[in-house]
């Protein structure tokens, strides 16, 4: 079953998840953009790609952290509904 949620993740919803819809996610996409700009301006040309680095690194630990959550609050729901399903026979 991991395998089937990793392509529905990778395939379709990682997608849909990134898409900014609200107010609130544009203003906070807008402050972050804001902060890069200010950082850069501070920092020197290797300070800025060590920045850089450190704040991919970041991204990336976050987004297999998301991934996981989604795999396991399916494998949750999953559970529970065979779980509650059982009770009622």
């Amino acid at each position: 079953m991991k395998k089937t949620l990793e392509k529905l993740w990778n395939e379709y919803l990682s997608d849909e998840c990134a898409a900014m819809e609200t107010d609130e996610e544009r203003m906070l996409a807008t402050k972050a953009a804001e902060f890069h700009e200010k950082t850069n301006a501070l920092l020197n040309k290797e300070q800025v790609k060590a920045v850089e680095k450190y704040v991919d690194a970041l991204c990336d630990i976050e987004a297999l952290f998301v991934k996981k959550a989604f795999v396991k609050g399916c494998e949750f729901a999953a559970s529970f509904l065979l779980e509650v399903g059982n009770l009622e026979n």
